[in-house]
């Protein structure tokens, strides 16, 4: 009798080891796409942080207007 119980005990590790490393894959494969996603959302927030801004000369003058109306009214 105890060679039954430990064939099927061995056999009962072997599944577990089988569902467990399916299991690994799978959290793997889930920890690979999460990576990725967020060097994705990193890659975008560096694209939206603006260090500099560019002002046409229209733009310049239509603020330089403003500052002087400004100053007028004070």
């Amino acid at each position: 009798m105890k060679k039954s119980d430990s064939q099927s005990n061995k056999e009962t590790l072997e599944e577990e080891v089988k569902r467990l490393r399916k299991e690994n894959a799978k959290l793997k494969s889930q920890k690979a796409a999460k990576e990725a996603k967020l060097k994705e959302a990193r890659k975008e927030l560096k694209k939206k942080d603006v260090k500099t801004v560019t002002v046409t000369e229209e733009q310049m003058k239509l603020l330089s207007n403003l500052n002087s109306a400004t100053l007028l009214q004070i």
